[in-house]
């Protein structure tokens, strides 16, 4: 389980996170939703360990969630600019912990985007680049991955991909959890949804309930980085 208690996040004055406190099942894909300023981007940076609290404290089983046990993906991922898909893929595996499983076949994740392994990343659109970012999240086998607008750009083929690998990496155990102004993409395969406004917690959904609310809404249209 991972724990949000009360936590606070300031920045220049701003109040970003307001004493948000959340309870994550582990193996579950949890989305936080909300308009830009809602605190999503926030909220997982904390999470990744780039966000200092002002106040409160994330946990995992008890004790500080650990930065190694986490993969981070940006909305808008830095690569290294010179190095090909591939390279960023085989120094992604240079991560895994060890004892983990050595299954994941990375030629397999690559191609499954269809992505143009073998050329310097600097070219890329920006869709592919999430694309690649997300695969070398998954290769280093983290307990917990989290991703912020994810599949922002990807057309159908690519959206489907996601879906599939995001699916099969929860049933694997891993900790999912997706920032998004448009959670009806995601939402049929979610375990929760935790509505944010304004830094703070307005409403969490589960089961059945999550996708009638999303329907009823229509409230969370938009395109363009989360916040």
């Amino acid at each position: 389980m991972i724990t949000i208690d009360a936590l606070t996040l300031r920045t220049d004055g701003r109040t970003l996170v307001d004493g948000v406190t959340m309870h994550l099942a582990e193996g579950a894909l949890h989305l936080l939703a909300g308009t830009a300023g809602a605190g999503k981007t926030a909220l997982l940076e904390a999470l990744a360990g780039l966000q200092r609290a002002a106040s409160g404290s994330v946990t995992r089983f008890g004790r500080p969630l650990r930065p190694r046990e986490v993969a981070y993906v940006p909305h808008d991922p830095r690569l290294y600019a010179g190095l090909t898909g591939r390279d960023l893929a085989e120094l992604a595996l240079r991560y895994r912990p060890e004892g983990s499983d050595a299954g994941t076949d990375t030629e397999a994740l690559l191609g499954a985007f269809d992505l143009p392994a073998d050329t310097p990343v600097e070219g890329w659109s920006p869709a592919r680049r999430r694309q690649l970012a997300l695969v070398a999240a998954l290769l280093r086998r983290p307990a917990v991955v989290l991703l912020d607008e994810p599949v922002e750009g990807f057309d159908a083929a690519a959206l489907r991909t996601a879906r599939r690998l995001l699916q099969c990496e929860r049933a694997r155990g891993t900790t999912l959890i997706v920032a998004t102004r448009r959670p009806l993409t995601l939402a049929d395969m979610a375990d929760e949804l935790h509505l944010l406004a304004g830094g703070a917690l307005c409403r969490q959904y589960r089961g059945d309930e999550l996708v009638a609310a999303l329907c009823a809404a229509q409230g969370f249209g938009g395109s363009g980085k989360s916040s």
